[in-house]
């Protein structure tokens, strides 16, 4: 197990994974003892930060709330979201009826760019950069993926919640983020500082009309 990160690193070095939750009323008690089990779970798990929790609150006869949970990488933080023990209880919650949506804080790759830079950057042109490595990955998994009747709803949610952050982790943000270095840092003419700008905002353009046609025709 690693060690438990610093203060400082808590701050400034780690990736969010947020939950939404969606519990029955008589599925109730089972979603609470099954979350104390997740809890001592995680707290072994290498990595791992910290969590948060919202009180369920009773919306429209569904009792629904919200976590979010701390890990000092990416990696760890995949470890946990796949780690066997986790699955086993996740299982248990979504036979008594518990439905989730997961998603990675968009914070985490916005800190991982920030390391990589020699130069600092400013926040906004990171988020932007973000967008544009997210925006389609989500889009292009929902167009791509569709459950299969076999597979439960946590182990699909893994499985395609898996892709995004590898594909966006590994592989999307460092790439783009490569081709944007001197965009980031501030570097060259304001003539080439304002074309890398305009090409970020085409390309977002052109991937929003490319999806709103292709899922006009899939609709």
């Amino acid at each position: 197990m690693t060690s438990p990160p610093t203060p400082d690193q808590a701050a400034d070095e780690y990736f969010e994974y947020h939950f939404a939750h969606r519990v029955a009323p008589d599925h109730h008690p089972i979603f609470l003892r099954c979350q104390e089990e997740l809890r001592a779970l995680i707290k072994q798990s290498p990595g791992y930060i910290d969590e948060r929790s919202t009180e369920l609150r009773l919306e429209e006869g569904i009792f629904v709330g919200k976590t979010v949970i701390r890990f000092d990488t990416l990696e760890n933080l995949i470890g946990w979201l796949d780690n066997p023990e986790r699955r086993r209880v996740i299982h248990l919650e979504e036979n008594a009826g518990y439905k989730f949506q997961g998603q990675v804080s968009t914070e985490g790759y916005s800190r991982w760019l920030k390391q990589k830079l020699s130069q600092p950057s400013p926040v906004w042109k990171i988020n932007l950069l973000v967008l544009l490595v997210l925006y389609p990955t989500v889009m292009g998994l929902n167009l791509l993926l569709h459950k299969p009747d076999l597979i439960d709803f946590p182990t699909w949610m893994l499985f395609s919640n898996f892709c995004s952050v590898a594909i966006t982790g590994w592989f999307a943000v460092p790439w783009v983020s490569g081709i944007y270095q001197r965009w980031l840092e501030g570097q060259g003419t304001k003539k080439e500082q304002s074309l890398a700008l305009a090409s970020i905002i085409l390309a977002l353009l052109l991937l929003l009309q490319f999806f709103r046609v292709i899922f006009s025709q899939v609709g």
